[in-house]
């Protein structure tokens, strides 16, 4: 995925990507007397597919099976297992299509990625500051425990239990999510996006059936109109989960390839809350160690026993200059792991074998290979903090700006609230109500392109807006409007991940209950199902972004996956269920 490698088409004058791996498709041999050509239009639909015959694509409009000349061959493929079924190509004709140029190695976004270490510096030397300051101020916050020496027995057992208790819930909520994903999501996973379209319906006409018989009928009315909703949802999706399921295969065998990427996951989210303890750290030292940097203090007394501190301009400043920091660095952190992953997929995806780990092909490769660490995932994280990091920096920058302002007119919405009815007057301000909105919708919206733009970065290594420009073009090249917004991945792994932290949570009761006691049982219930959720949220989160990195090389170039050294089973999967979910939007 590095390098810049660029032709020029001579009939259109257009710059084209040469594949990054120059590799045709092998025919296999096998016992078919001659090959067979077959001349369709566009609007014929797929004939049944060979299991046997792997696919060759043509250019030149015309459906030819994959047998070749192979009648030397056929002597050493007697005890092949071969299906009775029909063999068909599928024409894919790449040669008008604008693809994505690989990138020079450079750094990009130049500015906002030094801006954004800059007030990183910032933050990190204020947090030295204040944990110094807490070191310093410690003895006064700690009890020596002089007086309490004659309990101090049933002091350590508890401690041993407490210790215990939160090393078993760690193991749990890492293990079960773990166990639970390789288990089902692989195999069930379009039982899991169909019972994800049936439970929301079901639920509401549950909710509709209790409220009309306990008389509660607003409740009842809203419950009925989301049911029908629901309903009408999941018929006029469901003829598309063949292909969300196609896609959530092929991401889950590029990260069987790259397990390593669980690994990088939970050491991401260790960065995330060593972040935020550094902020904390820092917010600790402006509030409580040097009060005068944000409070403006004076008394209301002569003898100036009585100080009163309001916040000072210089001090609301700083909250939202801290308050931007908090959610940038934060987005930064997540983005660019989603860049590192939609880099390490499309490596698998046009040159699986940088992209393949010793232990996933079978050998021994040291430690780094033996935690599932491929040369792709190494260099795709390099790529996204070095030379990415400006255009990661910027895009984050701005769903940090709106988060921001959203808590900003979150408050100001309160405060009005309050005024009103401090003055005996009721009812809420419109303007702020009509602010809100359009704010957390923006938020949204930047988020959503966000996702698909930084694919493209991963991808190819562009500047942020160049890659959201370059990403917008191609699906709306490919006519796939509609597909980028369909969310029946997302749907199947959120009801998976509240499944799963329902368990965790079960289990951290039983745990709270043997170690801790009858009262701890529902701390243990409420812990656990918290922190299973935030480990499916880890988990899910690479899941997530591996299936829109599929879906942008399907778009990009769907041939790659048929031509490089990938399960046949993918490609052909894939194009079977592409055809019957978009018919209209299919071109081949």
């Amino acid at each position: 995925m590095s390098g810049d490698t660029n032709k020029t088409d001579t009939h259109t004058g257009d710059t084209l990507r040469v594949p990054l791996l120059e590799v045709q498709p092998v025919p296999l041999p096998v016992p078919v007397p001659a090959p067979v050509a077959v001349s369709v239009d566009d609007d014929l639909e797929a004939l049944p597919i060979s299991r046997s015959l792997p696919l060759e694509v043509v250019g030149n409009g015309n459906l030819t099976s994959a047998v070749g000349n192979n009648s030397s061959n056929n002597s050493n493929n007697n005890n092949n297992n071969i299906r009775n079924t029909t063999a068909t190509a599928v024409n894919i004709d790449e040669s008008d299509w604008d693809h994505g140029v690989v990138q020079p190695k450079a750094c990009r976004d130049c500015f906002w990625g030094f801006l954004f270490l800059l007030q990183f510096a910032g933050v990190a030397i204020l947090s030295v500051m204040g944990i110094r300051s807490a070191i310093r101020h410690g003895s006064e916050w700690i009890d020596d425990g002089d007086d309490d020496s004659g309990s101090g027995g049933n002091d350590d057992n508890f401690n041993k239990h407490a210790l215990w208790f939160v090393v078993s819930l760690l193991s749990i909520v890492i293990a079960v999510p773990s166990i639970l994903l390789n288990l089902l999501l692989g195999p069930f996973s379009s039982m899991l996006i169909q019972i994800s379209l049936v439970v929301s319906p079901l639920s509401m006409f549950v909710s509709f059936v209790v409220s009309l018989i306990t008389m509660n009928c607003p409740v009842a009315l809203f419950s009925l109109i989301f049911c029908v909703m629901g309903v009408f949802y999941a018929t006029s999706v469901w003829h598309k989960i063949p292909f969300a399921t196609a896609n959530l295969t092929i991401a889950l065998a590029s990260i069987k390839d790259n397990h390593g990427l669980w690994i990088l996951a939970y050491a991401v989210t260790l960065k995330s809350y060593a972040w935020i303890v550094l902020w904390c750290s820092a917010v600790l030292e402006m509030v409580y160690f040097s009060p005068n940097w944000v409070y403006d203090c004076g008394s209301d007394s002569d003898d100036g026993s009585n100080a009163i501190c309001t916040i000072s301009t210089r001090g609301k400043l700083i909250a939202f200059g801290m308050l931007l920091s908090l959610f940038w660095t934060c987005q930064v952190i997540s983005n660019m792991f989603h860049t590192t992953i939609a880099g390490v997929v499309g490596t698998w995806w046009f040159d699986p074998e940088e992209a393949r780990s010793a232990s996933a092909q079978g050998r021994s490769g040291g430690l780094f290979g033996f935690c599932g660490c491929s040369p792709a995932i190494w260099n795709s994280y390099l790529r996204s903090g070095i030379h990415s990091l400006g255009s990661i920096a910027f895009g984050s920058l701005l769903v940090a700006v709106l988060k921001v302002v959203q808590i900003v007119v979150r408050c100001g919405r309160q405060q009005r609230d309050a005024q009103r009815r401090a003055r005996g007057i009721q009812g809420t301000d419109f303007l702020f109500c009509l602010l809100q909105y359009f704010v957390d919708q923006l938020e949204r919206l930047l988020e959503y392109v966000n996702v698909w733009a930084f694919v493209y970065v991963g991808l190819y290594g562009y500047d942020y807006w160049t890659a959201g420009k370059q990403v917008a073009t191609l699906f709306k090249a490919r006519g796939w409007d509609v597909i980028i917004t369909d969310n029946l991945v997302s749907r199947s792994l959120s009801m998976m991940s509240l499944l799963i932290s329902g368990i965790t949570g079960l289990l951290g009761m039983v745990l709270g209950f043997f170690l801790l006691g009858t009262a701890e049982a529902i701390q243990g219930l409420v812990l656990g199902f918290l922190l299973g959720g935030s480990s499916c949220q880890i988990l899910f989160g690479v899941v997530t972004s591996a299936v829109n990195t599929v879906v942008v090389c399907f778009a990009e170039s769907p041939n790659h996956l048929n031509q490089n050294s990938h399960d046949p089973e993918h490609f052909r999967g894939l194009v079977e269920a592409y055809r019957t979910a978009y018919p209209n939007e299919c071109g081949f």
